[in-house]
């Protein structure tokens, strides 16, 4: 079941041109460009003097725009959660049997939220922080997944939560078409038992550059050259294997890599953003700008398999890009200091995701009337989703006060200054 959108929301993509930004064509360059978009792909890139004649122009002056970013790792359905347990632990096992009180708070309540609208906020929750593609590391729902949802969860791929799953990790593997990734949390622990799920793997399934390994922070020296060597891929959870395990890959581990990526986890373990996340990683654990940005684009695409151009800004590729104020640096250089208060306009396949009130202001009405006002500790954005639908049934079961990535939620800001209706947004 999906939530219901308000009348006529369909937001189908349109033929439009960006102009007046710099465009990102590498982690270290940007250039000033014209983005024609038309059909949910981008068109061309052309000279800042070009206009094509039925393309509907938005000036975006003082603007950078970056390649949409992806989220290797998620659990969508636990973005409301907050982060439970008191770690370290020697495994994830340990963590969940420490967790799971399901007559207790908070996790009575929120198991009381209906699934689709718990998928929902997590939709919103990385829609907000610049994310356009997520992978999701459960069963893809298409009910809810599918059309109006803002952010693309791509539905090729095979998974199993883990090796406590093994007897079906074969069969699973076997149903999973030969170019698709292969999703599996695996050696996410310290202890012996995790280094031993890697060769409970090679004995279930062959090993090859498909399968992509969630945490991995067990394995030992010689599996990782096994790894290496056949270019396995690895999601890399930084936050979410610090809090629960205590540790994680160390820098020259990632470094090491051609087929890695980033991903979030789930708020259960890991707090914030996909923005968040980055941030914490270049400051605290000294990853370079120009490897963040790809770990967030084009390697996180080569990961997931993606054959739509995700990650890059070019020609045919998928319309999937962020706008943000320029702060005159290098792409990466800007990706490593925004917070999701920067993001101003997410677009997704063509169709605009996500506004600032100070944007939206000046664009026409057809790029907005699809768009409902949501306030996250007092600021507001314009998103493609059913906001008043959630946040109404989510407030009837968890109070007026509830959160998404610990930023409190509301229709209105503090100051009771009502939301921008849509038919408002359409006079501005």
């Amino acid at each position: 079941m999906t939530p219901p959108m308000s009348k006529d929301t369909h937001a189908a993509p349109c033929e439009l041109v960006l102009t007046g930004a710099r465009i990102a064509r590498t982690s270290q360059i940007a250039e000033p460009l014209t983005v024609h978009v038309r059909g949910g792909r981008i068109e061309g890139l052309l000279p800042p003097q070009v206009r094509p004649i039925h393309a509907t122009e938005i000036d975006i002056a003082g603007h950078l725009v970056l390649p949409g970013l992806i989220n290797a790792h998620d659990h969508l359905d636990f973005s409301l959660y907050p982060q439970l347990g008191h770690g370290p632990y020697p495994s994830w096992r340990e963590w969940a049997e420490d967790i799971y009180r399901p007559d207790e708070s908070p996790v009575r309540e929120l198991q009381q939220v209906p699934s689709e609208l718990r998928f929902w906020w997590g939709g919103i929750r990385n829609l907000l922080s610049g994310v356009t593609t997520v992978s999701q590391h459960d069963r893809y729902l298409p009910e809810v997944l599918g059309g109006e949802f803002p952010v693309h969860v791509p539905a090729e791929y095979g998974w199993v939560h883990s090796m406590s799953d093994r007897q079906n990790v074969a069969r699973r593997l076997s149903e999973t078409p030969a170019d698709w990734p292969f999703l599996i949390h695996l050696a996410e622990g310290t202890n012996s038992a995790a280094s031993r799920e890697f060769d409970d793997l090679a004995n279930a399934v062959p090993l090859d550059p498909r399968l992509g390994l969630v945490h991995a922070v067990g394995l030992t020296a010689t599996q990782w050259q096994t790894v290496r060597r056949l270019n396995m891929g690895v999601v890399w959870c930084p936050i979410s294997n610090l809090f629960t395990l205590g540790q994680t890959l160390p820098l020259r581990q990632i470094k090491s890599l051609a087929n890695v990526a980033l991903g979030t986890d789930s708020p259960l373990t890991a707090t914030g953003d996909l923005l968040d996340h980055i941030r914490f990683v270049h400051e605290t654990l000294g990853v370079s700008p120009a490897l963040l940005y790809l770990l967030v684009t084009t390697r996180a695409a080569r990961l997931l398999r993606l054959q739509e151009g995700q990650g890059r800004l070019e020609p045919q590729s998928r319309a999937s890009l962020i706008v943000v104020r320029d702060r005159q640096t290098t792409p990466a250089d800007t990706l490593v200091q925004l917070a999701w208060t920067d993001i101003e306009l997410v677009m997704q396949s063509g169709r605009i995701v996500l506004l600032s009130p100070s944007l939206a202001a000046n664009l026409p009405p057809k790029f907005t009337f699809h768009l409902e006002s949501i306030w996250l500790d007092g600021i507001e954005r314009l998103v493609h989703a059913p906001a008043a639908h959630l946040v109404g049934q989510t407030s009837a079961v968890l109070g007026a006060s509830f959160r998404l990535s610990g930023r409190r939620v509301a229709l209105q800001s503090a100051q009771g200054c009502p939301s921008l209706r849509r038919e408002e947004l359409s006079l501005a």
